[in-house]
């Protein structure tokens, strides 16, 4: 697939994704399976984050210098694991579908982590990407 279809793409899940959250917030409690608990709302945050690690995987370059290519690739790999085992991990933390967390503070903090974790991600990939500038 092209970079350009790629980005199209990805930039289309993550309109979606933001105009659920702030623009039609209601979309997000629909019920996708009443048995499994599963509203809309946890189908449309995963793959928004999935979207934003690979949109952002896009444009930071891997260094050049082989020992952080090397890392580099590695942490990406890591990254986009991280982003998708998110639902499921999400759910083993707050034991539902709903990741309604009633009465576990400390479940709550950990979903929030992990969260932090992925959408931060990033910075680190750019870290290593300015490392790599400054050792040339």
């Amino acid at each position: 697939m092209k970079i350009r279809t790629k980005l199209i793409l990805l930039l289309s899940v993550l309109a979606f994704t933001f105009y659920c959250l702030f623009i039609q917030p209601e979309l997000l409690g629909v019920s996708i399976s009443e048995k499994l608990n599963l509203p809309l709302g946890s189908l449309i945050s995963w793959s928004g984050i999935v979207a934003y690690t690979l949109f952002l995987h896009l444009f930071i370059k891997l260094p050049t210098t082989s020992i952080l290519l090397k890392v580099s690739k590695l942490l990406r790999y890591f990254h986009l694991g991280l982003a998708l085992f998110w639902l499921p991990v999400s759910y083993f933390i707050s034991g539902n579908l709903a990741f309604a967390f009633q009465n576990k503070p400390i479940a709550f903090k950990l979903w929030v982590g992990y969260t932090l974790v992925i959408l931060l991600f990033p910075l680190i990939l750019f870290l290593l990407k300015l490392f790599n500038k400054t050792e040339k």
